[in-house]
């Protein structure tokens, strides 16, 4: 059977998973954790991404990145996914993959983007690992709340909306996650992500899909609403 061709626009946000093969573990220590983020940022600058968040689980990891050029996001991805699998091959004295197949993606509605972020963010507190997203080191969490954990991540348009400070920014997205997320929003995201199609709304899929439209199997009616106006309370 063919392989599924992944929607990729240059500019457009994607969500990207990537799972240890059978769901075994990809991070022991932190030292691995380091490195992967290390390559991952060095990959990304070579081929052209643009690094929005991330969140490192201990078999799985989730990925929000844009892409500059069509082979951008697939260039990085084998990159980074080939110079850590050595490294850990070594490191832990073992051989053979150590990937579940191929990567999944995701194409992100602009409207949606900053959900998605949140979704990523809010991973080790959906999964139980952590009780509140400040809880977790490997996450880009931290770096949008003020730390200078990942200088290198690089803000999206709309995260710059939320505020005309990095404080203002800072605690509406503080808000913002502490809000949570729906649990059809979440399964949406889930979906999407697994089946590696867009997720976008009826308007957007309209707008970019025109020609294609069996590109979005899976899409959902509406916008949400839109969150640039928050600002901190405190």
């Amino acid at each position: 059977m063919a392989r599924q061709a992944r929607t990729v626009i240059p500019g457009q946000a994607m969500h990207v998973m990537v799972r240890g093969n059978n769901r075994a573990m990809l991070f022991y220590s932190d030292a691995d954790r380091k490195i992967y983020l290390d390559w991952l940022r060095d990959a990304a600058k070579q081929f052209s991404c643009l690094v929005h968040a991330f969140a490192l689980m201990p078999n799985h990891v989730h990925l929000l990145m844009t892409p500059q050029h069509e082979a951008s996001l697939a260039k990085t991805m084998q990159s980074l996914g080939r110079r850590y699998a050595q490294y850990f091959n070594q490191q832990h004295h073992r051989s053979g993959t150590i990937w579940e197949g191929r990567y999944r993606s995701s194409l992100i509605d602009p409207d949606y983007f900053l959900r998605c972020q949140r979704y990523i963010e809010l991973n080790p507190v959906r999964t139980g690992f952590e009780s509140s997203p400040q809880d977790s080191g490997w996450t880009s969490f931290r770096t949008h709340i003020g730390g200078n954990t990942e200088p290198w991540l690089v803000d999206h348009q709309h995260f710059w909306k939320l505020g005309n400070t990095p404080f203002e920014r800072q605690m509406s997205w503080v808000n913002f996650v502490k809000e949570g997320a729906p649990h059809w929003e979440d399964r949406q995201i889930t979906e999407a992500l697994i089946r590696s199609k867009p997720w976008v709304s009826d308007i957007y899929a309209k707008k970019l899909f025109k020609d294609n439209p069996e590109l979005t199997q899976i899409r959902h009616r509406g916008r949400p609403r839109k969150i640039n106006h928050l600002k901190s309370t405190s």
